[in-house]
């Protein structure tokens, strides 16, 4: 059996529409593989329901609603089978709060609208206060959660370590690891610091009571959907369109709230934000 869940009954947001108002396909709507990762709170996940999720599946499910000439296809997998999916053709779309990488421009098609804001942090313990910037981490030798290769948080460090050469953060490579697991591995001790997105420690940090604080922002970076290679530009058009509705009519400003319980796009700077090719 395929490893992917099929969201059989997929409750809409009511945010910007009638969320029992039927809607209407075009007889001739093209079926999009959708993929998101089934362990990715908040930004996706399944729930004890068995429904996708977080901010990306709800973001996708207004999607699907207002798309009549597409009809979303959800499949949840972990990130890993996410790319592999991606890569084959398996998949059309894949959501996982991606930022956008020069390895991923080369090698898939993108959104060139913003699908979110992500508020990168340094994720501290609440007894530590000799850190609060990424100089501080390489000045001070302290232990960064390893990233996955493929998270371009990665890239982050990467980019800021060849502008570092005499100074560099010590940046290790590591497997899937949760938002959940992450934090942990700073509570616990392991490690000093991690480097990740506000939204998830705020939404975590109380249930887990695992007593960390966040940095000052170290930056904000566009969140994107990729797509397999030679996507139909029309549908990547046409989901463009929507996203620049959803942002002006509040809906990711709602999501934000909802799922990060922060407004990302009332952040100073946030209007600044655009998809581009500036991998530094």
């Amino acid at each position: 059996m395929k490893n992917k869940i099929l969201l059989v009954s997929a409750p809409v947001l009511a945010m910007g529409m009638d969320a029992a108002q039927a809607v209407e396909r075009s007889p001739n709507a093209k079926t999009v593989e959708v993929v998101v990762n089934a362990n990715g709170f908040p930004f996706s996940f399944v729930d004890d329901n068995n429904n996708i999720t977080g901010y990306d599946g709800d973001l996708l499910k207004v999607l699907d609603q207002r798309l009549t000439d597409y009809t979303f296809h959800f499949n949840a997998v972990s990130r890993d089978a996410m790319i592999v999916g991606l890569s084959t053709g398996a998949y059309t779309l894949a959501a996982d709060h991606f930022y956008l990488t020069k390895e991923r421009a080369e090698k898939y098609d993108h959104s060139g609208e913003p699908t979110g804001i992500s508020d990168l942090r340094l994720i501290v313990r609440n007894d530590e206060n000799d850190i609060h910037n990424l100089g501080d981490l390489a000045s001070g030798k302290k232990k960064l959660v390893p990233i996955h290769t493929s998270d371009a948080r990665y890239t982050v460090i990467e980019n800021y370590n060849k502008k570092h050469p005499g100074q560099q953060i010590n940046l290790q490579p590591n497997g899937e690891q949760s938002a959940a697991d992450i934090f942990k591995a700073v509570a616990s001790g392991e490690y000093d610091a991690a480097i990740y997105p506000i939204g998830a420690l705020l939404a975590l940090n109380k249930a887990l009571n695992l007593n960390l604080k966040a940095s000052d922002s170290v930056g904000l970076f566009p969140n994107v959907y990729l797509y397999k290679k030679n996507t139909d530009p029309q549908l990547i058009k046409a989901i463009d369109a929507q996203l620049v509705a959803l942002k002006k009519d509040g809906t990711l400003a709602d999501l934000s709230r909802k799922w990060y319980a922060e407004d990302v796009y009332a952040l100073p700077g946030a209007s600044d934000v655009k998809v581009n090719t500036d991998w530094e």
